[in-house]
């Protein structure tokens, strides 16, 4: 539940000489390794804006969720996998700052609702939102660079990565009327001003984090998930807690 914790638990299995690690299987979610793909690859260029969000509208949670003591609610329950997936994705790159919107939309005792910003070292801002209760669901990944916007729609890995056309790059400027008055940046863009081109192919299983593990008790293979990542992440979301508290930003890393 904390890095305290985190740490007491280390030293205990250590002393146990037993192997220790934490169940970041989303790791291997294609959806996030599609957006990874494109970061690593630099197919967006300088990519300044990654959006992580995760709808539902089935509402209420149920059994354990719905008890702090337990560790309910959104922000321990795919919270932590969420920002999990921004720190692994961006491994080299620091978080500097982050602010937290945390709320009990339904639930009382758990959070069901938040939203976290954190801007990164390299200039990329990660926004990161999760509801229980969102009737109309935005896409699961939005990432946006100079070269280029990708979109993944859901898990199912639908979507597509968009550019500018040169029919866009050769109009002159012009002020075009729309139903909001005149414009010229955000008037309606025309017929192939924007192309589209297929999402990256990725391939990965979540059976993948077992497969590991049971390659690290049969002493063939090393973590995947290090603790000092674990420990990262739960920093983090300490820092989620105490911004949602003071309604303040949080200097971090």
């Amino acid at each position: 539940m904390s890095v305290a914790e985190l740490d007491e638990m280390e030293a205990a299995c250590k002393n146990a000489g037993v192997f220790f690690t934490a169940h970041q299987n989303r790791r291997w979610d294609k959806d996030m390794l599609i957006v990874k793909k494109a970061y690593d690859e630099g197919l967006l260029g300088n990519i300044f804006i990654i959006e992580s969000k995760l709808h539902s509208g089935n509402g209420y949670m149920h059994e354990w969720h719905i008890y702090k003591k337990y560790g309910g609610g959104t922000i321990y329950d795919w919270g932590v996998h969420l920002i999990d997936q921004i720190l692994f994705m961006l491994p080299s790159v620091t978080v500097k700052s982050l602010y937290a919107d945390v709320k009990n939309v339904l639930h009382q005792e758990v959070d069901d609702y938040f939203k976290i910003i954190m801007n990164m070292s390299n200039r990329i801002t990660a926004h990161i939102e999760l509801s229980t209760y969102i009737l109309e669901y935005q896409p699961r990944w939005l990432a946006a660079g100079d070269k280029g916007t990708l979109i993944v729609k859901s898990f199912g890995c639908d979507g597509n990565i968009s550019r500018t056309g040169q029919m866009l790059e050769k109009l002159p400027p012009q002020i075009t009327e729309t139903v909001a008055g005149p414009t010229r940046q955000f008037a309606p863009i025309p017929p192939g001003g924007i192309v589209t081109e297929p999402l990256p192919e990725v391939s990965s299983d979540w059976v993948d984090f077992y497969t590991n593990v049971n390659a690290v008790l049969e002493g063939k293979e090393e973590s995947k998930i290090k603790i000092s990542e674990v420990r990262r992440v739960l920093r983090v979301m300490e820092a989620v807690w105490e911004s949602a508290e003071t309604g303040e930003a949080v200097a971090l890393e």
